[in-house]
């Protein structure tokens, strides 16, 4: 309200993160240069069992445990949803990242009931080249439309 003292800009980064791997690192890097604190949502097991229709390979402790330790990550929260009003009311988050062809974080599509003036999309950037990973990414990918 005019006093001089501007807020930082939130924003969030929502996904499984299973099989960590440079390509999470890659979004959460590039979210976190467009925003002064970052929040990181890890959607729990029984969401990525629903999505999936398997559980992650990682348990939801140890997937935020992860992402805790970067110097990216402001905030690290674990959610059953994503929802609009949680994440402008009480995170107070003014930008939600979607990532496209990075599987674990959620593209726009699975943003759903998120105003589109609060999304901005991150074109794909690296992904993991190990063959071992992949395939065990792209498996679990075969048996779900939602990765």
């Amino acid at each position: 309200m005019g006093n001089g003292i501007s807020r930082p800009r939130i924003g969030c980064v929502a996904g499984v993160f299973d099989l960590f791997h440079v390509g999470h690192v890659d979004v959460l890097e590039r979210a976190r240069r467009h925003s002064d604190r970052l929040v990181v949502a890890v959607l729990s097991d029984e969401w990525a069992m629903a999505a999936w229709g398997a559980q992650p390979f990682v348990p939801l402790l140890e997937r935020a445990q992860i992402l805790e330790h970067l110097r990216c990550v402001d905030e690290v929260v674990a959610v059953d949803d994503v929802r609009s009003e949680w994440l402008t009311g009480v995170l107070g988050v003014h930008t939600v990242f979607a990532a496209t062809g990075t599987d674990g974080v959620l593209g726009v599509d699975e943003l759903d009931g998120i105003p589109p003036a609060l999304i901005t999309v991150l074109p794909a950037g690296r992904g993991s080249r190990s063959p071992i990973l992949r395939a065990a990414i792209d498996q679990r990918q075969s048996r779900s439309s939602v990765a």
